[in-house]
């Protein structure tokens, strides 16, 4: 026969766990102020997540700005992923914040096609693109890797793209160089195929995700205008790629349909 005293401290728990209020995941994102990482943040939002979105001049940035006084859920930071510094300084500020997923979706393209072509190539616009695209989405896992490993979900991702694939390289009327930013996005992917193997132990899945094309200032900088999805189409499909990624995906390089591209 049980006793009341037993009964009593089922009930008592059963009160607690029924009244215990799950607390929502956290997702940072950098680049957050337009195109698909706003997109992200809308939908991270709408989701329920808490949303650290970060940009490089915040204030300015009127869209995320509103979409923050919509959904209360969000909060915005200045970061520039190409300094440093400031990286540091927000980890620092962020230091007791698990972070389920770190989603690194800042990059720039390096100015237009016609300025990344043999005989016309900028270098030093190649350094900033590096720095940004390649080199800054390291120092970021780097920086916030404490907080992703006492999170629940542990995932790191890089926004790349499809255009880095060498073995999907070729000659077609679609063909563009780009020679910056394809071979940025190509380190990158090098990157981050290293972290999934070396963080693997800790638990921590690696994700290397390429968006599609998606008709932003980007995809028209480069020439492509009015040939991509919608920001919110291929959001809705990255982020059903991140809640999939594990142990077996983990360091693939997913195009936005699931389909593992060729490196």
């Amino acid at each position: 026969m049980v006793s009341k005293k037993l009964i009593y401290l089922i009930i008592s728990v059963s009160i607690i766990i029924f009244n215990h209020k799950i607390e929502s995941k956290t997702i940072l994102i950098t680049g957050s102020n337009r195109g698909i990482g706003l997109e992200f943040v809308n939908q991270y939002a709408q989701n329920g997540w808490n949303v650290i979105a970060t940009s490089r001049t915040p204030s300015d940035d009127m869209e995320l700005i509103k979409l923050s006084e919509k959904y209360k859920n969000i909060s915005i930071y200045g970061l520039d992923v190409t300094k440093h510094k400031q990286i540091d300084l927000l980890a620092k500020e962020l230091k007791d914040i698990p972070i389920d997923i770190l989603l690194n979706n800042a990059g720039i393209l390096g100015g237009n096609e016609n300025l990344q072509k043999i005989g016309n190539l900028d270098f030093k616009s190649m350094e900033n693109v590096y720095k940004t695209n390649a080199i800054g989405p390291l120092k970021v896992a780097e920086a916030f890797l404490e907080n992703v490993i006492t999170s629940n979900e542990k995932k790191i991702i890089v926004i790349t793209s499809g255009t880095a694939s060498i073995g999907n390289v070729k000659k077609s009327k679609y063909y563009k160089p780009l020679y910056l930013y394809r071979m940025s996005k190509t380190a990158i992917n090098m990157g981050y195929k290293n972290l999934a193997l070396e963080l693997a132990p800790k638990g921590v899945h690696v994700g290397i995700m390429a968006p599609g094309i998606v008709e932003t200032r980007l995809l028209q900088q480069a020439g492509y205008s009015g040939m991509g999805m919608t920001t919110k189409e291929s959001v809705k499909n990255v982020i059903r790629n991140i809640e999939n990624l594990d142990s077996e995906t983990s360091g693939q390089y997913i195009l936005f349909n699931g389909k593992i591209l060729p490196w």
